[in-house]
């Protein structure tokens, strides 16, 4: 009868254990949602800052011709933060920042921009391929990959005004 007992308590005490552990698995993440890795799908770019740890940069200027929001807002935490904001309507842009690492591949043809506004990015790229004008800038120590197909006037004016989302609330 002891030898029931010692393993009838063991098995009380794995699946206990068992049991808390699992608890801690998954209420871990929904009380402190910075430990997931993502990629997480957004509802607005508000929400950002909570996952990604910075505050996206997002065009003050956005033509009409893009839409009133962006359709698509995602986060992934690894390997570094990555924030991608897409909007599409009659003509799209999609910005993906992420903060650090090695600058983006650039091609050689690329051109660079001189960029005049105050608080701009301190560098810019940009080359057309087809009918997409894509830019590569750097803002401190962010990096912003931009793809769009509106003319290069607006891709100029949307590198220029990149502020911090709350910088424009």
């Amino acid at each position: 009868m002891p030898r029931w007992r010692g393993i009838v308590s063991l098995l009380v005490i794995a699946g206990a254990l068992f049991l808390l552990l699992r608890a801690l698995h998954l209420g871990i993440p929904v009380v402190y949602p910075k430990v997931l890795q993502g990629p997480f799908s957004l509802e607005s770019v508000a929400e950002v800052e909570e996952y990604a740890g910075f505050s996206p940069l997002v065009p003050f200027f956005r033509p009409e011709s893009l839409g009133e929001r962006p359709i698509h807002v995602t986060v992934t935490r690894r390997p570094r933060s990555r924030v991608t904001v897409f909007w599409q309507s009659e003509r799209f842009l999609r910005l993906e920042e992420r903060a650090g690492g090695a600058p983006p591949p650039v091609p050689e043809n690329a051109r660079a921009w001189v960029l005049r506004t105050a608080g701009a990015p301190e560098e810019a790229h940009w080359w057309r391929q087809g009918r997409t004008v894509h830019a590569v800038a750097r803002r401190g120590d962010h990096w912003v990959e931009i793809r769009t197909d509106l003319p290069d006037d607006d891709a100029r004016r949307i590198v220029e005004t990149l502020r911090p989302y709350r910088e424009l609330l």
